[in-house]
């Protein structure tokens, strides 16, 4: 005798309509991201320089612990006239900084009037210190 019943219930799916679902999705996707061409960051690239900046070669101004001025290669120029030797030389290359070398027993205010007479025209300063020796 047997106690099995005699219809089952098939639970089965015809998946072949759920595969052209699926491929007609994917098509679509697709054919819709082609479509749009907006990036999503919109990044500012730098863009490419022609010309090189060279580095400019610094105007030297030097104060000796005698007290004695120098500009470049010119030698004993009196306070006085060192804004137009500092003038002539910067015209060469305007856009060179101004290095200012002094020694270590000269005072501090000799030093802030040289870094005056270099901003007075227009120049960048730069202090040029040396390493303590020990």
């Amino acid at each position: 005798m047997s106690l099995r019943k005699a219809s089952k219930i098939k639970l089965e799916a015809n998946m072949s309509s759920m595969t052209d679902i699926i491929f007609l999705l994917l098509i679509f996707f697709i054919l819709t991201s082609t479509v749009v061409r907006e990036p999503v960051l919109k990044v500012l690239l730098p863009k490419g320089v022609k010309d090189v900046n060279q580095v400019t070669k610094p105007v030297r101004m030097y104060l000796n612990a005698e007290g004695v001025y120098a500009i470049e290669k010119q030698k004993n120029i009196a306070f006085e006239d060192l804004p137009l030797v500092l003038q002539s030389e910067l015209s060469k290359n305007p856009t060179a900084p101004v290095s200012i070398n002094a020694d270590k027993k000269v005072l501090y205010e000799k030093v802030m009037e040289m870094v005056s007479i270099a901003n007075k025209t227009g120049a960048k300063v730069v202090l040029a210190l040396d390493k303590e020796s020990k």
